[in-house]
C-alpha cells in the first residue's frame, strides 16, 4: 500500500515514501481522453522513470519531450522511458507501439527512439572520442519534413541522416533521400513542371513529378536550420540550392540553380568539343537557370531569371541578379 493516494475521477497519484524521502511515483492520467500511466523510481544514484501513452500527436509529443542539457544541481542519473502506443503524425500517417529512451547523467548521454514496424529511427549515441553521433531513418521522408514543419509538398521516399550532435539545438546532418515524389498541388510545382519539359524520358512517363535522389547537409544553430551545397536529382534534371530556414517563424530563404540537361552533359561531356561547353557541375551547366524561393508566414515568393537559362556556366555569375 501506498503512503498516500489521491484520487479524482479517472485521475489517481500515489507516492510511498522511505523514512522522510520518496520511494516511488505512481500516477494514471486521463488527458484529452488519452491514458497516460507512470511509475518513478527513486534510488540511490539513480531514478527511472516509465511512461506509457495510448495515443499522442507528434505536435504535443514535441512540446512534453524532454530536452535535458547540463544540470549541477541534479546529482542522480536518470533513465527516462516512454512507451506510445500509436503516435499520430499526420491524417494519414501514424507510428505504432514506439519507443523513447534516454539517459541523463550530469548531463545529456544518449538517446534512442524507434517503433515497432522501424518506420522511424532517430538515435543519439556518445562515440569513443567524446563526441556524439546522431542517426535518422525514416521510410517515409515526406511524413518525416511534414511533422517537423519543413515542407509538406513531398511524397514518400526513403530518407537517411548521419551527422555529429552537440545539443539539440545544435548540431550538423548530412541527409539523403532517395526516389520521392513532389505534391502536384504545391506552389513550386510549376517551376519543376517547366524545368522537365526537356527531359524527354520523364515526359513519355508522364513522371515529371518524380524525383530520385536529394542530399541536404543540415546546420542547426538555435532555431535556424542552414544548408549549402545541397542538390536534388531527377530524370535529366539536377538542382543545386543553399539558403536557410526557421520552421518556428515560417520563414524561409532559398537561392539555387537547376540544368535541365545535367545527366546527359555528364554522360557526354567527355566527348571532343562537347566537353569545352559542359562544367563540372549543375552550377557550371551549359544549360541552366537560377531560382529564388522565399517564406514567410503563409506567403511563398518565386523567382526566375529566364537571362541565366542559356548562359554558359563559366560566365553565368556575371548574370547573378541575386547578390
Amino acid at each position: 500500500a501506498y503512503d498516500f493516494s489521491f484520487q479524482k475521477g479517472d485521475n489517481l497519484l500515489q507516492i510511498d515514501f522511505e523514512g522522510n524521502e520518496i520511494k516511488e511515483i505512481k500516477f494514471d492520467l486521463k488527458i484529452n481522453g488519452q491514458r497516460n500511466f507512470g511509475i518513478i523510481n527513486y534510488h540511490n544514484n539513480e531514478i527511472y522513470i516509465l511512461l506509457n501513452t495510448d495515443k499522442i500527436s507528434f505536435d504535443n509529443f514535441k512540446k512534453v519531450f524532454p530536452k535535458p542539457q547540463k544540470n549541477k544541481k541534479l546529482t542522480k542519473k536518470i533513465n527516462f522511458n516512454w512507451e506510445i502506443s500509436e503516435m499520430t503524425i499526420s491524417e494519414e500517417y501514424s507510428l505504432f507501439s514506439n519507443k523513447l529512451n534516454f539517459i541523463y547523467d550530469k548531463g545529456f548521454e544518449s538517446m534512442m527512439f524507434y517503433d515497432s514496424k522501424k518506420e522511424f529511427e532517430l538515435s543519439i549515441l556518445p562515440q569513443l572520442d567524446g563526441n556524439k553521433q546522431i542517426y535518422l531513418f525514416s521510410k517515409n521522408a515526406g511524413q518525416f519534413f511534414y511533422a517537423q514543419k519543413i515542407s509538406k509538398n513531398m511524397n514518400g521516399g526513403a530518407l537517411i541522416g548521419k551527422g555529429s550532435f552537440r545539443k539539440f539545438n545544435d548540431y550538423d546532418m548530412n541527409i539523403k533521400v532517395k526516389d520521392f515524389s513532389i505534391d502536384k498541388n504545391s506552389k513550386f510545382y510549376n517551376l519543376l513542371f517547366t524545368s522537365r519539359m526537356l527531359d524527354i524520358f520523364s515526359v513519355l512517363q508522364n513522371s515529371q513529378d518524380e524525383f530520385n535522389y536529394l542530399e541536404v547537409p543540415v546546420q542547426k544553430k538555435g532555431k535556424v536550420f542552414s544548408f549549402d551545397h545541397a542538390m536534388m536529382l531527377g530524370g535529366t534534371v539536377a538542382f543545386s540550392f543553399k539558403g536557410e530556414a526557421n520552421p518556428s517563424e515560417k520563414t524561409a530563404t532559398v537561392n539555387g540553380t537547376y540544368g535541365p540537361l545535367y545527366l546527359f552533359e555528364k554522360n557526354f561531356k567527355n566527348v571532343p568539343f562537347l566537353s569545352e561547353l559542359f562544367g563540372k557541375n549543375v552550377e557550371e551547366s551549359l544549360l541552366a537557370a537560377d531560382f529564388k524561393v522565399k517564406k514567410n508566414g503563409n506567403k511563398t515568393d518565386f523567382i526566375f531569371n529566364p537571362l541565366s537559362i542559356l548562359t554558359p556556366g563559366k560566365t553565368r555569375n556575371f548574370f547573378d541578379i541575386w547578390e
